[in-house]
């Protein structure tokens, strides 16, 4: 239910579904492998046809809301999420219509494309491109260096706002440099104003980073290329999912375990962690929106997929993009996976850390007892009597899913402690 109510777009069209979700208004109602679909009945004479891939997810409505998906999709995902609608071998007219051609568009963007090769002069024109954009960014970090030398040359100890416009400054420089992601470091360490906690610490340690990144890119003829790769993502270089795709693949049954959206520069960034259940490697799938809309993933926390994995460059090697799928996710059913003591959870996150010194956090699977403390904070013990603090909003789901007893903690683990996203208790993998 979780997760159709972060379907809507919004407490509207929330609440008008929840009132939709009765059988009174609906007819042609059914489900058929991953396509869902129904008729509800409105205002007017005719009713509206909904289709829905679940497996998408993507939305069809006849109806002429502009909000995607509308009121009539959120109330049929209800009825389907409270076990409402029954199986069906054969799908309606309009909902079979609407699969098929869903389908032709994908084959023919996975056929090959006549003309798709670049001439030579095509490639020259890319290569210039690279280089030019190459040669700004090499401009844009060389006044950066000089900047974060006026900072520490100056005191931090000034008046903070003032020192929050010079970041915004020097970030939106930044963006003309072409080097976005050097400009979203520079925003946050906009944000960290005197009246932030440890100010002094985090602003210091933000700015070593930040320093640390400048000399990675401009020493990087001297680094490893998996190095090199890590560098120019941190930068604000990204690789096309076509080119990540022609890379050997990992092959796995890859559980969901979570997932967290940010707004990041105007664009809205959705962050999946899965876990593979016979290779243990953990993945990160990153979706993207802009324009203030909420990204869409085809990935439910809580459910298992068997697909192949393409790995990003770069190390340690975590983003991901899906390739093939060998079937259509399902829910987990029985997983007991071996969790991490606290201090072999923070070793990796040691050995992580040292492969990709700007890395924020790291995918861990922890075994221990959540307990809170007499300060108001949560930490999570285990075995051994070792303990690491528990963040973020799911704590409270957490502690009531776990009861009390031991059980195996997903999350996402940094320097700041373990934002949970799921328990394991006992077999049974809970999304929180």
């Amino acid at each position: 239910m979780r997760r159709v109510d972060e379907a809507a777009p919004d407490d509207q069209v929330r609440k008008a579904g929840r009132r939709l979700a009765i059988p009174t208004p609906w007819s042609d109602v059914g489900v058929t492998g991953s396509l869902l679909f129904g008729r509800c009945q409105g205002s007017g004479k005719t009713p509206y046809q909904v289709s829905i891939d679940v497996a998408g997810p993507r939305y069809k409505c006849s109806c002429p809301s502009r909000k995607f998906p509308c009121k009539h999709a959120v109330a049929l995902l209800y009825l389907w999420a409270e076990g409402r609608i029954d199986q069906q071998g054969v799908a309606a007219d309009f909902a079979a219509e609407w699969a098929r051609q869903h389908a032709d568009q994908e084959a023919r963007r996975a056929a090959p494309r006549a003309g798709t090769e670049r001439t030579p002069e095509q490639e020259q024109a890319a290569e210039k491109r690279a280089a030019d954009r190459d040669d700004r960014v090499d401009a844009g970090l060389a006044d950066l260096a000089l900047f974060l030398r006026d900072q520490v040359n100056r005191g931090l100890a000034t008046d903070s706002h003032h020192r929050s416009r010079r970041f915004q400054e020097q970030a939106a420089r930044m963006v003309d440099a072409q080097a976005p992601g050097i400009a979203t470091r520079l925003r946050d360490l906009a944000e960290i104003t005197d009246g932030v906690p440890d100010w002094p610490a985090r602003l210091t340690e933000g700015l070593g980073r930040l320093h640390l990144l400048v000399r990675a890119w401009q020493q990087r003829d001297r680094l490893p290329d998996d190095l090199v790769a890590t560098v120019r993502s941190h930068v604000g270089f990204t690789t096309r999912s076509e080119d990540v795709l022609t890379t050997p693949g990992v092959p796995d049954t890859w559980v969901v375990l979570g997932l967290r959206d940010a707004d990041e520069d105007r664009v809205s960034v959705r962050r999946v962690w899965l876990r593979g259940i016979e290779t243990g490697r953990p993945a990160l799938v990153m979706f993207f929106a802009a324009g203030g809309a909420q990204p869409t993933s085809n990935l439910c926390p809580g459910t298992a997929l068997e697909a192949t994995l393409h790995f990003h460059p770069g190390r340690p090697t975590l983003r991901a993009v899906v390739g093939e799928r060998a079937a259509q996710a399902q829910p987990v059913s029985a997983w007991a996976p071996t969790g991490s003591s606290v201090a072999e959870a923070r070793a990796q996150w040691r050995t992580a850390l040292a492969a990709d010194p700007w890395l924020q956090q790291w995918p861990a699977l922890v075994a221990g007892e959540l307990q809170k403390d007499p300060l108001g904070g949560f930490g999570l013990i285990d075995a051994a009597g070792d303990s690491v603090a528990v963040i973020g909003e799911n704590t409270w789901p957490a502690l009531a899913v776990a009861g009390g007893s031991s059980c195996v903690f997903a999350g996402e683990l940094g320097g700041t402690g373990l934002r949970v996203s799921a328990a394991v208790v006992g077999d049974r993998l809970v999304v929180l």
